[in-house]
């Protein structure tokens, strides 16, 4: 039985054969050309993700109402993805209550993550549903 050849020479022959030119020595490592840049030293920044994922409760409806949309609009020209979508109806409702409420203004940051549970306000007022005891 012969060995046909394959779709062309192996790169590895070239490498394993003993009349191939010897390999190139590994590039010399670059040191620091002043003594000033030998003395600084740099701390690496961590990096920090261009976005992060967010989970929270959506209405099935409001939900099934986004996928049709990004669906019908995902082909030029908008090119919608359903993350695209959510960032600019976030960024919209954020920039609209930092006008409303905040003359304009960031809100102050808060510094720890947001604790789950009822909304704050709720129960202050009006009578929250109250759930049942587990049996």
């Amino acid at each position: 039985m012969t060995k046909r050849p394959a779709i062309g020479t192996s790169p590895l022959d070239a490498l394993l054969s003993s009349d191939a030119p010897p390999a190139a020595p590994p590039a010399p490592r670059r040191e620091p050309t002043t003594a000033a840049s030998s003395r600084t030293t740099t701390t690496a920044t961590p990096r920090t993700p261009r976005r992060i994922r967010a989970t929270f409760l959506v209405e099935p409806d409001l939900v099934e109402r986004a996928r049709n949309t990004v669906v019908a609009l995902a082909g030029p020209p908008e090119r919608l993805t359903l993350a695209g979508l959510a960032t600019r109806a976030l960024t919209r409702e954020i920039e609209r209550l930092e006008r409303a409420h905040n003359g304009g203004e960031p809100f102050p940051r808060f510094g720890r993550p947001l604790s789950g549970g009822r909304p704050i306000s709720a129960g202050i007022g009006d009578q929250a549903p109250r759930r049942r005891p587990r049996r």
